[in-house]
């Protein structure tokens, strides 16, 4: 049996490792099946006489055998709680234990999934425990219910060797070339569960293999895999394929929904920044939808055929971060992450083609263009980890005119776009034309934020320009500046104001050439983020040089700035404004912290938004791209936040943390934000090794400020985080080990 439970004797049978076997229940548990996850919701009641915190305890047993073993069983909680719920929650509820907070007298849930080993042959016919404890393990009640369901008509892949492509998979035995080995023998850490795994040479990946299907209609589809793989799965009929891998042992990710018509599985290795590495698959599910079900998911996710979008959503799409996790060698490849982006529902796809001072990545004659080896941010070990795929995708594609191209049939506008200027000296990015002209190139002292580019330099500007000129002339519809990601090369508000002037000139004159406006995306630095001040962006509105205004964040501060300023900016003028919402893994989680704010963003009548970097969302977790689907509609923004505000009483109560960037502490450019589950989100205190440092009426929640005099709000070193949220007439309160990074 898994650890954590034992077995014991009592009449004659085999009974849970309960205090007090004879412990009345308080009212009988009962019992729902979810319809989409066929997961089965336990509802019982915690006993009046309970603490404020509890410790609950589950366990199945065959029907009538009273052979109890642990239910592997979660709390109910958000999708946004479950994604910041600790590992170690996750190894309590494998053993089938549950902690409650401030639940007296409650109606409390535990959600059960029956398989593999409470399912057979896809029938449920078990008994199920759940006794209440005090934290020291005393009893406080008991109870028992019987749990009945058909999940026959759900089809679960698992037998690996029905692939299409005999030969390609190799069971329990040592793989030849490009075979992938499925193992049903007991695995240390997978209970003897079946996997499939893959894994041949960094530069050769294995074969892709076809697993065939004969089903009609939709169907919602789950994926499951060891944590510590992922598996790229597409249909056939799929422009591109999805990567999925399960963050802990036995969780199941909802990968899709839709008809499965004529369609098989197809399964492919991942690729990462040196190469192709291990793939891993447990099985795949896929749970037939009724036409309601399939209204109603499509409905909540956006997609409703009834619900308005209104909203103008650009995305930021950075081919050269792309290509580090890809093996691009042909031009369609740029298709399959345009085709997602289209999925999403955006608008304007805004394509990062360089930043002026360092080697283009496009096909550019006008700059030296990145064709080798380059290098990335760093990953856990490798501080500069180094990578040849951005340079092969530029050998072998043309990816602007390519990007443009499948951008306009999926019916999306292309804006080239460049960063402003991040020479990046010393590195196999920094182009020829800032080494040859090192008195053009600004340093900073810091040695933080690499080298800019000049741009009170009228050679400077000339440069920037010519290049924007090429991308008009590859047929680029629209242009881009971003000034936020490294803002260091304008020395004053002047400076940007001239050199906005001649890109304005630059894009009417081909505006007029075209018969059709050329548009300009201007991304800057909000009010408080470094060098704010040297952006006049109400005279960029008001002269009509821009035709979108993007204030936006540096890093994991400012994320909720003030938009009031910029809503003014805008009044009276044919200029949209689009505030940013950061999409990397320095901004807010996803759902519920990202749709907070954008709710308060909408509320503040904006038009629509700037995601950077979308890529990150809408490329990376399913789960996210079906948050983003939702944010072109305010009407379904809304409708997402009835639900949660709805559901929200029924959930367990606790307090999660979003976890530092690259742990274990905290950077002082990161926020440790908070999420507040199953209690209205009223009053928070925030305490640190005793010491109260932030007292907040509501959302957003946060240690210390946005602004840069909370850097060191957590100073270095190991400390200990209380919070405290209103509960009623008492407190939601748990404590926290944090550390600050050094």
């Amino acid at each position: 049996m898994p650890a954590g439970f034992s077995v014991s004797t009592c009449g004659g049978h085999k009974c849970p490792p309960y205090n007090n076997h004879n412990a009345s229940a308080e009212g009988d548990p009962t019992m729902t099946i979810d319809p989409l996850t066929r997961y089965v919701h336990i509802t019982y009641t915690v006993p009046a006489k309970a603490p404020d915190e509890v410790a609950v305890v589950c366990a199945w047993s065959p029907a009538g055998e009273k052979d109890w073993r642990p239910a592997r069983v979660m709390p109910l909680l958000s999708d946004t709680a479950l994604k910041l719920a600790p590992d170690a929650d996750w190894e309590q509820w494998a053993k089938g234990r549950v902690t409650e907070r401030r639940a007296v007298g409650l109606e409390r849930t535990v959600v059960f999934d029956p398989y593999p080993e409470a399912q057979i042959d896809g029938r449920v016919d078990v008994d199920f425990w759940v006794q209440v404890q005090t934290p020291d393990g005393q009893d406080l009640a008991t109870s028992e219910t019987h749990l009945e369901a058909d999940n026959s008509d759900v089809v679960y892949v698992t037998d690996w060797s029905q692939v299409l492509q005999q030969g390609a998979v190799v069971h329990d035995a040592r793989p030849g070339p490009r075979q992938w080995v499925w193992k049903t023998g007991s695995e240390p850490g997978l209970g003897g569960a079946p996997l499939l795994t893959g894994k041949h040479h960094p530069d050769v990946p294995v074969r892709q293999i076809t697993y065939p299907l004969d089903l009609s209609g939709a169907y919602a589809v789950f994926v499951c895999t060891p944590p510590s793989f992922g598996i790229r799965l597409r249909f056939t009929g799929d422009e591109w394929s999805d990567t999925l891998s399960s963050r802990h042992r036995d969780e199941e990710v909802l990968w899709r929904w839709g008809p499965v018509d004529r369609q098989h599985l197809v399964l492919k290795q991942p690729h990462g920044y040196q190469g192709y590495v291990e793939a891993g698959v447990r099985y795949v599910k896929l749970v037939p939808l009724t036409d309601e079900m399939f209204k109603r998911l499509e409905t909540q996710f956006g997609r409703g055929a009834k619900l308005l979008r209104d909203k103008f959503i650009a995305a930021y799409f950075e081919p050269y971060s792309w290509a580090f996790v890809e093996d691009v060698q042909d031009t369609p490849q740029h298709r399959e992450p345009l085709a997602a982006f289209a999925d999403t529902g955006v608008n304007l796809v805004d394509l990062q083609i360089g930043r002026f001072g360092c080697k283009a990545v496009y096909e550019s004659r006008l700059t030296d263009q990145l064709v080798d080896t380059t290098i990335g941010d760093p990953l856990p070990g490798d501080p500069v980890p180094q990578t040849d795929n951005v340079g092969r995708m530029q050998q072998f594609t043309n990816t602007l005119d390519a990007e443009l191209r499948y951008a306009r049939e999926l019916d999306m506008i292309p804006h080239a776009n460049f960063g402003a200027t991040n020479c990046y000296p010393g590195t196999p990015l920094q182009s020829d034309f800032s080494k040859e002209h090192p008195d053009w190139m600004r340093r900073d002292p810091t040695g933080l934020r690499g080298s800019a580019l000049r741009y009170e330099m009228p050679q400077v500007r000339d440069y920037a320009l010519n290049l924007y000129r090429e991308a008009l002339d590859i047929g680029a519809p629209g242009l881009s500046i971003d000034f936020c990601r490294y803002p260091e090369g304008i020395d004053k508000a002047e400076t940007a104001t001239l050199f906005m002037r001649k890109l304005r000139a630059l894009a009417d004159r081909y505006g007029r050439k075209r018969g059709k406006k050329v548009p300009i995306l201007v991304r800057f630095p909000v009010k408080g983020v470094r060098l704010w001040e040297c952006f006049d962006y109400s005279a960029w509105a008001g002269e009509g040089l821009v035709d979108y205004l993007c204030p936006s964040n540096i890093q994991g501060r400012h994320l909720h700035f003030d938009v009031k300023p910029y809503v003014a900016a805008v009044k009276g003028t044919d200029c949209k404004l689009l505030p940013c919402v950061d999409g990397l893994d320095w901004g807010l989680e996803m759902p519920g912290l990202f749709l907070w704010r954008v709710r308060q963003l909408y509320e503040a009548g904006v038009a629509g938004l700037y995601i950077y970097q979308a890529d990150a969302r809408i490329l990376g977790l399913t789960s996210d791209r079906r948050t983003m689907r939702l944010i072109g509609s305010s009407q379904a923004v809304r409708k997402w936040w009835d639900a949660e505000e709805a559901a929200r009483p029924h959930r367990s109560k606790g307090i999660y943390l979003q976890p530092a960037l690259e742990g274990p502490g905290y950077h002082p450019w990161q926020r440790l934000r908070v999420w507040v589950e199953g209690v209205p989100m009223g009053k928070m205190e925030l305490l640190v090794d005793g010491e109260e440092v932030g007292s907040l009426a509501g959302p957003p929640y946060l240690l210390g400020t946005e602004e840069y005099d909370s850097d060191n709000v957590l100073p270095p070193g190991d400390h200990t985080l209380t919070i405290r949220v209103q509960d009623g007439k008492g407190w939601l309160e748990q404590t926290f080990a944090v550390q600050g990074a050094p």
